[in-house]
C-alpha cells in the first residue's frame, strides 16, 4: 500500500511540474519555462532576489531561502510571519507593489540575480525590461491550490532547493488526504457557504482561490455561477442563496459579533445559528493564495462536518505544518487561532 501511494506521489509531482520545465545549459546556466510560459535564462546558482508582492515572498519564506531577499514589496516587514522569521527586515529596501506599480529603478540598484513577479498589472512589463537588462525575471501564479503545489516545485529548482520543496508538498499531500474524506458527500447533502472579503455583500465567484476552498472542505459556493472574480451582491441575493455557513476574510471590516447581530439578515440561517467565522490565523492570511491556503481547507471541513474529523487536533495539525515548512512551529512564531 505504501509502495502504490508514493508512486502516485511521484506521478503528482510529475504532473504538476509539467508545465514548467528546467534544463541546463552547457555553459552551467539553466533555462527555465515559467509559469507564463516564459522562457528565461537561470544562473546556476541564486543568492539575490527580489520578491515584489507578498505572495512570492512567502514561498522563498516557505523554501528557507529568505535570507537570499536583497530587496521586496511595500509593507513586506510589517508582515508578522516575515518579521518573526528574518531579523533585520527593517533594512530591508522596498521596490513598491503590484497595486502602485513597482519602482525599476530600485529594483535594478539592488543587483538581484533574480526577481520574482506576477502574471498581471505591471508585471509582465516589468519582466521584459527586466530581461534587457540582463536580470533573470521569473513569473509565478499560484491563484489555485493546484498552482498553489507548482510554485512550489517550481521554485525549489529555481533555487536548488529540491528536497525542501519535497517536504512543503508533503505537508499538502498530507492536507488533501485528510481533506478527501468528504468527498463521498452527496451534493444535495452538501451545505452552502458563503465568502465575503472585507464587507459581507463582497464575495467570490468562479476561478478564485476562495471557491476551491469550499469545493475541497465539502461545501457549495453560492456565488460561483455568478462571475468569475471577485465579485459584488445584494443583499436579495444573499437571502436567496441562504448560506448555512459564512466565512469573512482575515481582512473583514468590522467585528463579526456586531454582524451577527444585523437585524438586515436575521432571516439567514447562517445568522439564526451564528455560523460565521473570520479566517483564523492572526500570523498571515490563509485565504490569500499561499503555502498556508492548504490549512484553511481542513479547518473549514472541521467546521463543516466535526464528525469526520473528531480525531483530527487542528492545532497540533498547524503546529506540524509551520514547523515542516517555516521551521517553526506556529506558537512559537507567535500565532494564535481564533475561536
Amino acid at each position: 500500500m505504501k509502495s502504490v501511494r508514493k508512486l502516485a506521489s511521484i506521478i503528482i509531482i510529475i504532473l504538476l511540474f509539467s508545465c514548467c520545465k528546467l534544463s541546463v545549459s552547457g555553459a552551467g546556466e539553466r533555462v527555465i519555462t515559467d509559469m507564463a510560459g516564459r522562457r528565461v535564462e537561470l544562473p546556476a546558482e541564486i543568492e539575490r532576489v527580489v520578491t515584489t508582492y507578498h505572495t512570492a515572498s512567502k514561498f522563498v519564506f516557505a523554501l528557507g531561502a529568505q535570507k537570499r531577499i536583497v530587496a521586496a514589496e511595500t509593507d513586506f516587514s510589517r508582515i508578522r510571519l516575515f518579521a518573526m522569521l528574518l531579523p533585520g527586515i527593517e533594512e530591508i529596501p522596498t521596490v513598491g507593489s503590484k497595486r502602485k506599480g513597482l519602482n525599476l529603478e530600485e529594483i535594478i540598484a539592488a543587483e538581484p540575480e533574480l526577481v520574482l513577479l506576477y502574471p498581471y498589472h505591471d508585471g509582465l512589463t516589468a519582466a521584459e525590461k527586466l530581461a534587457e537588462q540582463g536580470i533573470a525575471a521569473v513569473i509565478i501564479q499560484p491563484e489555485s491550490y493546484r498552482q498553489i503545489r507548482q510554485t512550489n516545485l517550481l521554485l525549489g529548482q529555481v533555487f536548488n532547493l529540491e528536497e525542501k520543496a519535497q517536504q512543503v508538498d508533503q505537508q499538502y499531500q498530507k492536507i488533501l488526504e485528510l481533506a478527501a474524506r468528504t468527498r463521498a458527500i452527496s451534493p444535495s447533502d452538501r451545505p452552502t457557504v458563503y465568502f465575503a472579503n472585507s464587507q459581507l455583500l463582497d464575495s467570490v465567484g468562479d476561478g478564485m482561490l476562495q471557491s476551491s476552498l469550499i469545493e475541497l472542505a465539502g461545501g457549495i459556493n453560492p456565488a460561483k455561477g455568478s462571475k468569475q472574480g471577485f465579485i459584488q451582491i445584494s443583499a436579495e441575493e444573499l437571502y436567496q442563496w441562504n448560506p448555512e455557513l459564512i466565512v469573512t476574510s482575515q481582512r473583514f471590516r468590522g467585528e463579526l459579533t456586531e454582524l451577527i447581530k444585523s437585524p438586515a439578515y436575521q432571516g439567514i440561517k447562517a445568522f439564526q445559528n451564528k455560523a460565521i467565522h473570520r479566517t483564523p490565523a492572526n500570523l498571515e492570511a490563509w485565504d490569500f493564495p499561499g503555502p498556508a491556503s492548504y490549512l484553511m481547507i481542513l479547518w473549514l471541513a472541521d467546521k463543516l462536518y466535526p464528525e469526520l474529523y473528531r480525531d483530527i487536533n487542528l492545532p497540533a495539525l498547524v503546529e506540524e505544518f509551520y514547523r515542516e515548512v517555516y521551521g517553526k512551529g506556529f506558537t512559537a512564531l507567535g500565532g494564535q487561532l481564533s475561536p
